[in-house]
């Protein structure tokens, strides 16, 4: 049970301040949102966007656009919900509100870097610590969480921890299961990127402790994942589970997983990675022997590049494409493909160099005891 939400049920039992009722609702909307309650959430926002207090207090359109952001993004990953938490973090400056100001800027921080708009991230972020009071536990939890995983893309694991502790100290101090869900899964997705890029980086291949942190970290958020009972994005996992398979060389289970989770994936705003997932699936089964199914696979992966915009997801996916075409015997393609992952793995140092850099700018290298 996420003990935040329980809390907010009982203040809201409790209240006998009229004006303070509409706001708790508001927040709890944007709990449910994040623990993937979609119908609930936009049953509580509809509600309270017919009340009379929508014409008297200004604040409450700031949590309501929240929350309905929040929903937006938990349900398929939507570029709609960058706009919405926009005009939250503005509607929030306007009415003075350092509370939800500071939680919609961090919300922001962490959509800017889901889109690539670093320079934007850096700049919520730090909105969003110099703004949230120390006792601002969402706020913070969720700012520290987006410096945590800049470090953490930017292959500086020993500093992100720092961050990922700080991020969840505030998340436990609140109870808010969500927001320690949300830190494994990060924490997970990014452990199972470095696996990714060492496998085809590294010449020995991917080291036993990045693969070993991977494993654990995917295996612990869903757990957790269960624990807190979150429903948001609960095809996420799968695909990183079978990523795991495909290291460890069980070809067979991960391609059974991509097989069952693939469609739904992409509806849960995976499309940017369905390039790695079918070189992942044509790999599978050129290790299997089929080597007919593998090459129309790997075409499938070809078609899906077009809309792959993370460089490291390029890197992952003409690196697999690389190694089926040569498994197959196609050498020629699978030279272009070496030569664009290449490309791409410039592109992707070029931008964790700029992240660096940004966060020395700030003074957000190192986290705050």
């Amino acid at each position: 049970m996420n003990r935040l939400l329980s809390r907010l049920d009982d203040a809201i039992a409790a209240s006998r301040l009229p004006r303070e009722v509409p706001l708790l609702r508001a927040e709890r909307a944007v709990v449910l949102a994040r623990l993937g309650e979609l119908d609930r959430m936009r049953q509580e926002v509809a509600t309270l966007r017919a009340s009379p207090e929508m014409l008297t207090m200004p604040v409450l359109n700031a949590w309501l656009l929240l929350a309905e952001g929040l929903g937006d993004f938990y349900a398929d990953l939507s570029l709609r919900s960058h706009e919405r938490v926009r005009r939250s973090l503005a509607l929030g400056k306007t009415a003075r509100n350092a509370r939800v100001q500071s939680l919609a800027a961090a919300w922001l921080a962490h959509l800017d870097f889901y889109v690539r708009d670093d320079a934007s991230a850096l700049e919520h972020v730090a909105l969003a610590l110099k703004l949230a009071r120390a006792d601002h536990h969402g706020a913070r939890s969720r700012a520290s969480l987006v410096v945590a995983g800049m470090l953490h893309y930017a292959r500086r694991d020993e500093e992100s921890q720092a961050w990922y502790a700080l991020a969840r100290r505030h998340a436990t101090t609140e109870g808010d299961g969500a927001a320690l869900s949300s830190i494994m899964y990060n924490m997970a997705f990014l452990r199972v990127l470095d696996a990714r890029v060492a496998d085809l980086r590294d010449p020995g291949g991917c080291p036993e402790g990045v693969l070993r942190r991977a494993v654990l970290g995917t295996e612990s958020s869903v757990h957790l994942d269960r624990s807190v009972q979150t429903r948001a994005l609960s095809n996420h996992p799968p695909m990183r589970r079978a990523q795991i398979l495909l290291l460890t060389g069980e070809f067979e289970a991960a391609l059974a997983l991509y097989e069952e989770h693939t469609r739904k994936a992409l509806e849960e705003g995976l499309g940017v990675s369905e390039s790695v997932f079918r070189a992942d699936q044509a790999w599978c089964l050129a290790m299997l022997g089929r080597s007919d199914a593998a090459l129309r696979t790997a075409r499938d992966a070809e078609a899906a590049l077009h809309g792959a915009v993370e460089p490291e997801d390029l890197v992952i996916a003409h690196g697999m494409l690389e190694r089926v075409f040569r498994r197959l015997g196609l050498d020629e393609v699978a030279a272009i493909h070496a030569d664009r992952g290449a490309a791409h793995y410039r592109v992707y140092s070029d931008r964790i160099a700029a992240l660096l850099a940004g966060l020395d700018r700030l003074g957000l290298r190192t986290a705050p005891c």
